[in-house]
């Protein structure tokens, strides 16, 4: 089996009789992918929407979160190949676990500086707007009428709160994207202030205040030195004079919009508020969406047709024995587009069928999670 299609399966291979340090260094290397991401999606939503440029410490970070990702992921992937084919043997390796550990503290070393205040300055370069268009027909086939419909939510006035919920992987935050790009493509729609705020599992009420300030041009220096009470007054003093649009994405529990200053969004404001979650009660009761939408898988009909155009017309009908397996390995994906878009992808170089056969044994075995990044390797 190649390489890359053992690193395509990663996430969904269980290893059994890891020791401390390996699985200190997958938490910490998951941690530090969310935080790279976090400050990623920041540093672009900076750079596209006000022709913004980076710090260059940013910048640097990013090149050694990066470096540090991939190279434990590396680790991981040859050690879970080694378990599975040699037992435990490589796990005894004393010379093994002295470079899981050195590893482990470096990513978390490099995690212990990821966090930015600021993470663009001025280009002192003019020009309109710069929008990243992200929205492509292969990764955002079957979201349309989602889209659309949040569109239409942000454009009356009886909707302020709006919840997108659904299982990982099935496209709640390229919905988000879409309906975002599509706000600036449209010179803000009316809104002052467009806001994008990653939340994720590890809620921290002042990273939020801290990116809503940011987007809001206030980058007063006495901004660290203010109480979080101090910096939601702050914001609220801003927000509740102008209409806004928060978009917030994959949240887990109640983020407390009041004590972080975010004013309610209401008819005179007219301001909206969108937020993803994986959870239905965190969409009904416990952000009290006013609409909510639930997104569904696709079904088999346009997910066979999403997994054919990422693995290829051409490869899929390249051996008689490989189009029914790959129908098998299609239909392992769930009609989630996260996933139909990956693996499909990551099959499109496969021409034989025991390497189709080898991926459908082991999506098989293990049913894949796409929770987060998944990890890819071409």
């Amino acid at each position: 089996m190649g390489k890359d299609l053992k690193s395509m399966v990663t996430r969904c291979i269980y290893v059994g009789k890891e020791n401390d340090n390996v699985k200190k260094l997958r938490t910490a290397t998951e941690e530090l992918k969310d935080l790279r991401n976090n400050v990623m999606k920041r540093v672009k939503m900076y750079e596209d929407q006000q022709k913004l440029k980076r710090l260059e410490k940013v910048q640097v970070w990013l090149r050694q979160a990066d470096v540090a990702v991939k190279e434990a992921e590396e680790m991981l992937i040859t050690m879970m190949s080694s378990s599975s084919s040699n037992g435990s043997s490589m796990m005894s390796s004393h010379k093994m676990d002295k470079k899981f550990c050195k590893k482990l503290k470096e990513v978390q070393e490099i995690k212990s500086r990821g966090t930015f205040d600021v993470v663009v300055e001025n280009s002192g370069i003019g020009g309109s707007m710069m929008i990243s268009t992200v929205d492509r027909d292969d990764e955002t086939v079957g979201l349309e009428a989602v889209s659309g419909l949040v569109w239409r939510c942000m454009t009356v006035d009886n909707t302020g709160i709006i919840g997108l919920y659904g299982v990982e992987g099935v496209g709640k935050t390229t919905v988000l994207t879409q309906v975002n790009n599509r706000l600036l493509q449209h010179k803000l729609n009316g809104f002052d202030f467009v806001i994008w705020v990653f939340v994720s599992k590890n809620l921290n009420l002042e990273k939020i205040q801290d990116t809503i300030r940011e987007k809001i041009g206030f980058l007063d220096r006495s901004w660290t030195s203010k109480t979080e009470e101090e910096k939601a007054g702050k914001i609220f003093e801003i927000l509740s004079k102008r209409r806004f649009a928060l978009f917030l994405d994959d949240v887990w529990e109640k983020v407390d919009l009041v004590k972080a200053g975010v004013p309610p969004p209401e008819g005179q404001n007219r301001s909206k508020i969108v937020f993803t979650t994986c959870s239905d009660e965190v969409c009904r009761e416990i952000m009290g969406a006013q609409t909510k939408i639930k997104m569904e898988k696709l079904p088999w009909e346009r997910a066979w047709d999403l997994f054919k155009k990422n693995a290829g017309e051409d490869t899929v009908k390249s051996h008689p024995d490989i189009t029914k397996v790959a129908q098998e390995v299609a239909a392992k994906c769930d009609g989630l587009p996260l996933a139909l878009v990956t693996i499909g992808r990551a099959m499109a170089s496969k021409k034989t069928p025991q390497e189709w056969r080898d991926a459908l044994y082991i999506l098989s075995n293990s049913p894949p999670n796409f929770s987060g990044p998944i990890l890819l390797t071409f």
